[in-house]
């Protein structure tokens, strides 16, 4: 009689098995049965001599193999510390510790060090490593190499930075397929091969794919609640985390990473880099899933802007975004502030189709790291100049106005730069000219240099306020007359308390009739904000 132990959606089972054959599948007939979309309904035998276990696999779908090792219809034996694997479902004899089990839940859920989620937010120490490696990040995700080398970039980065022995990528083919392994990185000179098995728990495999949380498994063979966990014992880890690949839209992935030596034991801090660091990844190895074709890279902008946006408390807000082309490089977003405050950001990469859309992308990702970081407005332009100005094309730059909202005060504080001033219909001034925001400093990676200054306003009761792209007023059907401001100041002031769509949909119409049947020749977007009285 052999006892075996089997993971299976997230929990350890424990099979008992008689000597004897034992017909083991997804059938009915089955004893054991294993309930596996992976796993054939009659997949292989099962024979228990005493001590010692064989197998043959019946032909299989997905085949049966030991330690890496394909099993044919020949009976071949499984050495006693060895993982046999029918399809994707691990089996192992059940460790002499697991005695120790007693006091784990009767499903034997795994449970983790510690679990993180990005909402926590981030710590200060963490913060200021983030920030240290924004550069580099960056270079990331502004590169135009292939998705292999990017995932290769990645995991030696994340080895340099959190003191890794290993590094696994594990990324799916497309929604609904199974994560595996794209590439590794090995710390030379470790004890950690190329070619060893990636051993971390399934449930926690589960959880970070399904939850989206980090784990950090800190000294795993110490925890009492891996004791029995023969998955991790194999591998004999001193330090793990796994952090999700998310690209803002879902999971795509998982990177992983160990370390055997005892001097090195991970906290939550490096698993607040490790968890950042793959979000940039991710976000970067979709863009170049999606930019295969330009219909798909389309695809790539609409996700790259909020679905819908968090309107305050106490305020109205529209945002649209029209582009002329499948794809380019205006950019809107409303992101919640760290400190409760609002930030509206809006912007215009110059040029057009894909290589705008690349760096519209990149300066959004830019952004929200930046704004979950923290940073102030005034150092947020000048990260951002140092970094996009490094890495866009020289003809490349963003013109862009971030304002961050107090929603309880109205108070508006901002940088302009080189975007179109925004403009504001006072309630209290109705039928007077409309007060506009002008540029604090020049666009964004236009020059290594420059001051970017911050300025205020404050939006009263009733206050109308517009900041749009520049494919407004210089919209065109024949390169000499231009739409212009005129006719947006005009229906800010006609259409003042008109409900906000109604407003948007004026202007952008008044557009369409200058054109008539011609195509816009730029992007159109704007955002509308109101002060309810």
């Amino acid at each position: 009689m052999i006892d075996l132990e089997m993971v299976l959606d997230g929990k350890m089972h424990v099979l008992t098995l008689e000597d004897g054959e034992h017909l083991v599948g997804r059938g009915t007939d089955c004893d054991p049965q294993i309930p596996a979309p992976s796993v054939s309904k009659n997949h292989a035998v099962l024979r228990v001599d005493g001590e010692r276990l064989f197998v043959r696999d019946l032909g299989s779908t997905n085949g049966t193999d030991i330690e890496g090792r394909a099993v044919g219809s020949e009976e071949v034996e499984v050495p006693p510390e060895a993982t046999l694997r029918l399809a994707s479902v691990a089996i192992w004899r059940r460790s002499t510790l697991s005695g120790s089990a007693s006091n784990l839940s009767n499903d034997q859920d795994v449970a983790s060090s510690t679990i993180y989620h990005p909402t926590e937010g981030y710590s200060e120490s963490a913060r200021a490593r983030i920030v240290g490696m924004l550069s580099e990040i960056f270079e990331l995700i502004a590169s135009e190499s292939s998705a292999r080398h990017v995932e290769e970039a990645a995991c030696e980065f994340i080895g340099r930075y959190v003191d890794a022995d290993r590094v696994i990528l594990l990324e799916d083919d497309g929604e609904g397929t199974e994560p595996t392994v794209k590439t590794r990185w090995l710390r030379s000179g470790s004890q950690a091969t190329a070619n060893e098995r990636l051993r971390l728990s399934t449930t926690i495999v589960k959880k970070v794919l399904s939850e989206r949380a980090s784990v950090l498994v800190a000294n795993a063979l110490s925890d009492p609640r891996f004791a029995a966990q023969q998955s991790i014992i194999h591998l004999d880890l001193k330090s793990a985390m796994a952090a999700p690949l998310f690209d803002n839209q879902r999971v795509r992935g998982i990177i992983y990473v160990d370390c055997s030596r005892p001097n090195v034991k991970y906290e939550t801090e490096d698993l607040q880099v490790l968890t950042a660091t793959c979000n940039a990844v991710a976000v970067k190895l979709r863009a170049l899933t999606l930019e295969k074709e330009l219909k798909t890279a389309a695809r790539i902008q609409h996700a790259m802007l909020p679905e819908s946006v968090e309107v305050p408390a106490g305020w109205e807000l529209d945002a649209h975004l029209v582009m002329c082309r499948e794809v380019g490089g205006d950019l809107y977003h409303v992101l919640q502030r760290p400190n409760g405050r609002t930030l509206l950001v809006l912007g215009d990469v110059a040029g057009k189709g894909i290589p705008a859309s690349l760096a519209m992308a990149a300066t959004i990702v830019l952004i929200r790291s930046l704004n979950e970081l923290g940073v102030t407005l005034e150092d947020m332009a000048p990260h951002l100049n140092t970094q996009l100005g490094l890495s866009l094309a020289p003809e490349q730059f963003v013109t862009l106005f971030v304002g961050e909202l107090d929603q309880e005060t109205g108070r508006l504080r901002y940088f302009n730069a080189g975007h179109e001033p925004p403009l504001i219909s006072r309630h209290e001034a109705a039928g007077e000219d409309i007060t506009s925001l002008d540029s604090t400093g020049r666009p964004i990676g236009m020059l290594p240099f420059g001051d970017f200054g911050v300025d205020e306003t404050v939006l009263q009761p009733g206050d109308l306020f517009a900041v749009f792209s520049d494919g407004i007023p210089e919209a065109t059907s024949n390169g000499e007359d231009f739409f212009g401001l005129e006719p947006v100041c005009a229906v800010m002031k006609d259409k003042h308390e008109a409900p906000l769509p109604e407003i948007r949909n004026k202007i952008l119409g008044g557009i369409e009739e200058m054109l008539g049947k011609e195509q816009a020749s730029d992007d159109v977007t704007l955002m509308l904000l109101r002060r309810l009285g």
